[in-house]
């Protein structure tokens, strides 16, 4: 695969103010590009003239005329670049072709299991890319870059994901993702936390969009957090995208994975759903979920508690509680505006969401709790991570510092 990211990277930092309205607005005239970059008609024409040659931009459309001759719209070229988004998650890895609207060309899933240890995950990667190649037809089209969203802690500079502990498979330690899909996919890769990479996507794409403000959590196995604060992207201490998940909640609780007592994730997610419930069950609660203890998973819970099953509304009810209780403590501090919801627990049950709702808002004041705007599942449910990788690689070849 050649490696046109340059094409976009070598750009002057005008084209680049010029590349990145268009991306992000789209369909302007000359006119309105000018008053929105500052960059003078005069100037204007020349700064343009590369990114149409290297067909960066394109003429759209004609536009609707306001007295004069009707003016000529200029958008990106969606039809000649694509990008690869990839989300590697504990549950899943997801692979998307997006085309610079970060619009889905294709999409692929599997499932996480005991098998798919680093080298077998990076080989189905790179099976479902050649399919998407062959099918989509891409050898018509220029690849801009390959972008990661991983679950960590990661090294982000090298491309590690270092030392996660939920996987299924083994060999999950110290493992190089950016080499690996770099020597198999001949082309340069970025890596980034996958929530960071999801709360880009709905900042610039999705439901974000004109909010300076955003906190994006993902309930899962673990609790991922991607904070947004004056359109800057907060990063944590080695780019903990779960230390959200560890805050302290009960001194006396129960002990983390992380080795402290009493941390959000011990209570409000899927491990903690699962263990609650096969307690409860063991201990002769009745529940209309008709599997032996061992087997049942989540999406059991979720959806016996959706037909009214009265142990699974208790165990997600209390799971919802106390992370309502810790995001009301988030929410006080860093007093986002929007506040998205998503990740497997909110898709999958809407109960866990509005429960977690109602006790965020019951524990902010209320001029706080007036203020901030929650959402579930954002724009991209359950692609946000994917096509947040594919953003990212945008966003690095600005270099704009999200």
């Amino acid at each position: 695969m050649k490696d046109n990211s340059n094409a976009l990277k070598s750009l002057s930092f005008e084209e680049k103010k010029i590349f990145n309205l268009l991306q992000k607005n789209g369909r302007l005239s000359k006119n309105k590009i000018s008053s929105r970059t500052d960059i003078k008609l005069t100037t204007l024409n020349y700064v343009m003239e590369p990114l149409e040659k290297s067909k960066m931009i394109v003429e759209s459309c004609i536009g609707e005329s306001t007295g004069g001759r009707r003016p000529i719209l200029y958008d990106i070229n969606i039809n000649d670049f694509y990008i690869i988004g990839i989300d590697i998650s504990i549950l899943y890895t997801q692979v998307v072709i997006t085309n610079l609207k970060m619009e889905i060309l294709y999409k692929e899933l599997f499932n996480m299991d005991d098998s798919y240890t680093p080298c077998e995950t990076v080989k189905k990667v790179v099976e479902i890319i050649n399919r998407a190649y062959a099918n989509l037809n891409l050898s018509h089209m220029k690849l801009l870059g390959i972008g990661v969203g991983s679950v960590g802690p990661l090294d982000i500079k090298n491309g590690i994901i270092k030392n996660p502990v939920d996987f299924f498979a083994d060999k999950w330690t110290d493992v190089p993702i950016k080499k690996m899909l770099e020597e198999k996919l001949k082309h340069p890769v970025i890596v980034e936390n996958g929530a960071n990479a999801a709360v880009v996507a709905e900042y610039f794409y999705g439901v974000g969009r004109g909010i300076e403000n955003i906190a994006f959590f993902n309930c899962g196995i673990g609790i991922r957090t991607g904070t947004i604060s004056s359109g800057h992207l907060i990063r944590t201490i080695n780019d903990e995208e779960e230390a959200f998940g560890h805050m302290t909640i009960d001194i006396d609780g129960e002990k983390c994975k992380c080795g402290n007592y009493g941390c959000l994730e011990c209570y409000s997610t899927i491990k903690a759903i699962i263990k609650n419930i096969s307690k409860k069950i063991k201990k002769g609660r009745h529940t209309i979920i008709n599997k032996p203890v061992e087997e049942i998973d989540y999406k059991d819970v979720c959806l016996a508690a959706e037909m009214g099953d009265e142990l699974s509304i208790d165990i997600i009810t209390d799971a919802a509680l106390i992370l309502g209780s810790g995001l009301s403590n988030y929410i006080k501090l860093l007093s986002p505006k929007l506040v998205i919801l998503t990740g497997p627990l909110i898709i999958n049950s809407k109960l866990f969401y509005e429960v977690c709702v109602k006790s965020t808002l019951k524990n902010l004041n209320s001029t706080k709790g007036k203020s901030v705007i929650f959402n579930r599942c954002g724009y991209f449910s359950g692609d946000a991570i994917s096509i947040g990788a594919s953003a990212m690689v945008i966003e690095r070849c600005l270099e704009s510092g999200i």
